[in-house]
Parts: structure tokens; sequence; C-alpha cells
């Protein structure tokens, strides 16, 4: 097929639906109207003689043939956003951009409503799109450029990848006001044989960092029940006996749970550090590196 012959705005459309699977949302992500991509999808298929994408329970999903042109196409898109762009700034007051990030649940309740406040008021025109990282292939997600930003503790981000310092944090430990053994202040042995509620899900690396500590101590918890977010800890702790290890930054975000007590722990476990990290594609990206100067002054300490 003679490139000539094609509208590369159609090909920015196939790019588009090939990352949302779905029309409205593809529609979004390059500024068009719904009807306007629907007619570039059927463009695209009389142009291709292939249906490209068959709408099933799970979206729009690509044929085999389209998942052949997926990656040339977005990998052409991308180098040639990036040429147009290369000198162009970024004015987030007049802005219709979508800025996609990867935060742990510690993130989403911590830092993700100063986020939304902060570019409220001054990137009106931006929205947000939150995901939880995937337990493999988060580098492979944002290489592929799904995703600006993962916020938190990422340790395999690395090749490929910048990171910057936005804070420290330390552990601290949350028990029900009115829990039948622990008061003021918490031994290290009431910590150790006290039921503990901890976090297994993937991505975040809180639990995992607590876990190396305890077992370099040669500590173990008594672990009563795993759960897979952070945000339902506090509901365990205060209508149970359990007690729970977070980031201090989490328990100083759950002072409207009254029935909460904040403890310092008994173990000196090293601080944290929370980290920003983005790919390399995106280090010289006008959008991007605002961004970027705006969580390290909402996030700094």
């Amino acid at each position: 097929m003679n490139l000539t012959s094609i509208d590369l705005n159609l090909l920015v459309a196939f790019d588009a639906l090939a990352r949302e699977h779905n029309v409205t949302l593809a529609a979004d992500r390059v500024g068009l109207s719904q009807p306007a991509m629907s007619n570039a999808l059927a463009r695209l298929r009389r142009k291709f003689n292939d249906p490209l994408f068959v709408r099933t329970t799970a979206g729009m999903q690509p044929t085999p043939y389209a998942q052949g042109l997926a990656g040339p196409i977005a990998r052409a898109c991308e180098l040639l956003e990036s040429a147009l762009g290369i000198d162009a700034g970024f004015d987030p007051a007049s802005a219709n951009k979508l800025f996609t990030f990867y935060l742990s649940e510690v993130g989403e309740l911590v830092f993700l409503p100063k986020l939304l406040l902060g570019l409220h008021n001054l990137a009106p025109g931006v929205s947000v799109r939150v995901r939880r990282a995937p337990e493999k292939g988060l580098q492979d997600v944002m290489a592929a450029g799904d995703g600006d930003l993962a916020i938190g503790i990422f340790p395999n981000l690395k090749s490929g990848f910048y990171q910057q310092r936005l804070y420290g944090d330390k552990f601290v430990c949350i028990v029900r006001h009115d829990h039948p053994v622990i008061r003021a202040s918490l031994s290290l042995d009431q910590y150790v044989a006290t039921p503990h509620a901890v976090v297994a899900s993937t991505g975040t690396g809180h639990d995992t960092a607590l876990e190396q500590i305890l077992w370099k101590q040669r500590l173990r918890r008594q672990i009563a029940v795993s759960v897979p977010d952070f945000l339902v800890l506090p509901t365990i702790v205060e209508q149970s006996d359990a007690i729970a290890t977070i980031p201090s930054r989490m328990a100083a975000a759950l002072q409207g749970h009254r029935n909460l007590r904040v403890l310092e722990s008994p173990i000196k476990f090293p601080r944290i550090e929370i980290r920003q990290h983005w790919h390399e594609r995106y280090h010289h990206d006008a959008a991007n590196k605002w961004l970027r100067e705006f969580v390290v002054q909402l996030l700094k300490e």
C-alpha cells in the first residue's frame, strides 16, 4: 500500500483505538467527537479491507491484522509527535490533555486529592487517569506510552527510566483506640504477638520492604489477614484486635477515623523513599516536564 494514499489522521485514530479499546475514549484521547472517531474507523476498515477492531464484552479488540499494525503505527505516531513538538512549550492554563498515573493505593489516598485540586487550579482542562501497577510488565507498558508518571516505590523501573525523589516517609502502626492490650505505646513483644493485617498487593513495594526488614532482624509477625488493598486496613483495624503497619503520611490522612490510634513502631524501620518515575522517551516532552515539576512542588517535604 502506498503511504501517500493514506490520511495520516487515520493512523492517529488507529493508534488511539489500539490503546483504548473503546471508541469514545479513543475520541477523547485525540480530541475528536465520538461520531468522528466512528467515521475514522469505518474509513480505516475500507482502506485496510479488514474489520481491525471488533466489539466484544472486553471492549473493541484488535483483529490479528490490526495487532500486527499496532506496534509500527504507534512508533510512527510517536516519532512524528516528538519531531513536531520538540520546540513547543506547554501551557497548563489552556491545555486539554489527559495524564495517566500509576499509583499505589497509598498514593491514591495521600496525594491524589492534592493532585486533583492543584490541577483544577492551574490546569482546568487537564484530566487524570489513575491505574494500578501490574505485577509484571510496568516497564513495557510505560515504554509503550501508556503512562506519564509512576509515583511510589517501584524498584524495577531502572533501565530506560528516569526517577526523582519526592519525599521520605516512615512506618507507623495503627490500632483501635479501645484495643484490649495496646494502649498509648507499643512494645516489641506486643508488636510480635498481636495479630497483623497486612497488604499483599502487587507493585506497591511497601509491604515487601517491611518483610525484608523483619526478616533481617529475625522477627515474624503473626498475620491474621492478608488483603490486596491498603484502603481496607483502617476498617479492619477499627473492628478487630489486629494491628497494621503503614506509611505515616497514610496514617495522617486517616484522621477522620475516630477509633484509630497511631503509634510509633517499636522497630526502627528505615525510611522509605517515594519517587516519581518516567520513561526516557518523555524526558524532553514539554507536557511531561511541566507535570514532573508540578508534582515536585506539590509533594516536596
